[in-house]
């Protein structure tokens, strides 16, 4: 106040009433800020009266992709046939809630998305997974795979594929190998429900399908989204560079004997993955 002591009488009450707006801008601006900053939310899957369902968490339209993603009907991302997702729309998202307790087994089996639950050996069964590669197999998608599976799988499923990595030696559970028959003299009998070089996968579902024969699809899904004591791979490995893994997998068979599919063989032979 001091300084106001060499301002004229008009002047100060213009510099006090300049002080206490700017005094009460201020305030108000607070005042705002806090109201703004404190507004009402809901928490994760916590009840809300808004919505008819009383979901607070509101479910993703069907159709949703973030920037760059691939359509799930692309092959090249789920491994799945058209069909399949055909199916997964009409019965497996119904426009409401399914008990899936009072669903009979053939209800569930259809309502399944991406399961393995069809023989892909049986003409006549829906197809699931794709039985052919989303693009041209050459001789460096093999090398990529190649180079793909020694850094990422082969600890685990060996360099032939038999199941018997460095990771196994140790004691990790015993990894499903990708022969029906033993591919190294030294390969330990190891002791397997299903039988040696049959997927887990389909056993589960009733079906007995040795892995030179279980669709390029599914050895996707099963590296996109892990299986059993198996991880998903998806974070690490592309999906283009996950084709390559699947391409190179059934050199491995081939190599050895594999009965692949004429399909199989005939496209890994042009692109020279014959050995």
């Amino acid at each position: 106040m001091s300084a106001l002591r060499y301002v004229s009488r008009a002047n100060r009450r213009r510099v006090l009433w300049a002080v206490y707006a700017a005094t009460l801008a201020l305030s108000a601006g607070a005042g705002c800020r806090q109201r703004m900053a404190d507004q009402p939310y809901y928490r994760p899957l916590e009840h809300a009266e808004f919505f008819p369902d009383g979901r607070a968490s509101r479910p993703i339209e069907r159709g949703t992709i973030h920037r760059a993603q691939r359509l799930e009907t692309d092959p090249i991302a789920t491994g799945l046939t058209r069909e399949e997702w055909e199916r997964s729309y009409e019965y497996a998202v119904p426009p409401t809630k399914v008990d899936v307790g009072a669903l009979n087994e053939p209800e569930k089996i259809l309502r399944a998305v991406g399961a393995p639950r069809y023989n892909p050996l049986d003409p006549a069964a829906p197809k699931v997974y794709v039985n052919e590669f989303p693009f041209p197999i050459d001789q460096a998608a093999l090398k990529r795979g190649q180079e793909r599976y020694t850094v990422f799988c082969a600890v685990c499923h060996g360099p032939l594929g038999n199941g018997q990595g460095k990771i196994w030696e140790r004691g990790y559970l015993n990894p499903t190998s990708f022969h029906t028959h033993k591919v190294d003299p030294k390969e330990v009998t190891v002791s397997n429900p299903q039988g040696l070089g049959i997927s887990r996968g389909f056993s589960l579902w009733g079906h007995t399908v040795p892995m030179d024969r279980v669709p390029p699809g599914y050895i996707f899904e099963v590296v996109t989204k892990g299986y059993g004591g198996m991880p998903s791979y998806s974070a690490q490995i592309p999906a283009a560079d996950r084709w390559k893994i699947v391409a190179y997998i059934r050199v491995l068979q081939m190599s050895q004997g594999g009965n692949v599919s004429p399909e199989i063989k005939k496209l890994l032979d042009a692109a020279g993955g014959k050995q």
